[in-house]
């Protein structure tokens, strides 16, 4: 059990759950649960990291503001952690952010600044990181940590996240997948798990239409995962395989996950899940893998694992149909009630 002086305290050393062999051809698949980090994400451990380190150098002091660009978790991480060490915080958010991330920003004291509207289909990450810049610039008594930037970002994944792996499987590990977003836990844990050992195959995943390792720029709808850009921090030379996985498979994933495993998890994990379920065949039965899953799924409820907006999303594909005895729904509108719907 974790004991800690602040809720701080109790980030990371989170669990690696395995899933049933039956859907992974023998293959060991392990999903590391960074959900389960106090604010529900990955991105703890870097909003304490980087505020902390930022204390030391004299860049972040008292009364200052803190603001951040975000697609929601770094800013729930950094609302959380700002709230305990007395800081305001600002999160910059385009307006796709799911309404779920905007309340857990906001219960933590903290405010939002929405960019304008655009049109349909832009990526607005871009726009995002210099609205925040442009507010420093304008309001000395601010600090931006710049995950994009930050090179404490990648650090604190070698320094945690990478150790977590490797002290739990040792050389036995043959591959980490993982979904590229900030690339701070993508390029740390690399750095970490192939300094340990060369013979680990690192998988880099982006959602399709994500231009971070290359390709064709276009709209995607899984959140936290891919950009515009390549941040600086991105370090491929410990990458040895760059995917890409379209919305509807992670999508999909997702759901399956939550009805087969019992697993809630977010659009990003879901895209290293897909990825990984779909080269299985690279290894042989008896291999052990890792997919690192940065967030859960009770910040999507709103959108990937809600109907409405798989139908509006032009994913009705996905929606299941009722699997209720047609005798028993019988029964349940015979009382009056009703399934599924108000």
């Amino acid at each position: 059990m974790k004991l800690g002086k602040n809720i701080l305290q109790t980030i990371g050393n989170t669990p690696v759950v395995m899933l049933e062999k039956k859907y992974t051809k023998g293959v060991n698949v392990f999903l590391k649960m960074e959900n389960v980090n106090p604010s529900g994400s990955v991105k703890d451990r870097i909003a304490v990291a980087m505020l902390e380190k930022a204390e030391a150098q004299g860049e972040l002091r008292p009364e200052m503001v803190v603001i951040e660009p975000s697609s929601g978790n770094t800013a729930i991480s950094l609302a959380m952690a700002c709230a305990i060490k007395g800081y305001r915080f600002i999160a910059v958010l385009n307006r796709l952010v799911p309404i779920a991330k905007c309340d857990k920003i906001k219960a933590f004291g903290a405010e939002i600044v929405f960019l304008p509207e655009f049109e349909d289909g832009k990526n607005t990450a871009e726009y995002c990181i210099n609205i925040a810049k442009n507010i420093v610039k304008a309001y000395p008594n601010a600090f931006i940590p710049m995950q994009f930037e930050n090179q404490v970002n990648p650090d604190e994944h070698y320094r945690s996240t990478g150790y977590e792996l490797y002290e739990t499987f040792g050389d036995n590990l043959a591959a980490c997948f993982a979904t590229a977003g900030s690339c701070g836990t993508l390029t740390g844990v690399s750095r970490y798990l192939k300094e340990k050992n060369p013979q680990v195959r690192i998988y880099g995943v982006e959602p399709v239409g994500s231009v971070i390792f290359g390709g064709e720029q276009r709209k995607f709808l899984v959140q936290g995962a891919g950009l515009p850009f390549t941040p600086s921090i991105l370090d491929i030379n410990n990458i040895d395989f760059t995917l890409k996985v379209a919305d509807i498979d992670a999508f999909r994933t997702a759901r399956e996950l939550a009805r087969n495993e019992g697993i809630l998890i977010g659009g990003t994990g879901a895209c290293s899940v897909y990825a990984a379920l779909d080269h299985l065949d690279d290894f042989k039965p008896g291999d052990n893998i890792v997919v690192i899953i940065p967030d859960g799924g009770e910040r999507y409820i709103d959108t990937i694992y809600n109907d409405v907006w798989l139908s509006e999303n032009n994913f009705s594909e996905l929606i299941e149909e009722s699997t209720v005895d047609p005798c028993l729904e019988e029964v349940i509108i015979r009382m009056g009630c009703t399934i599924n719907k108000f």
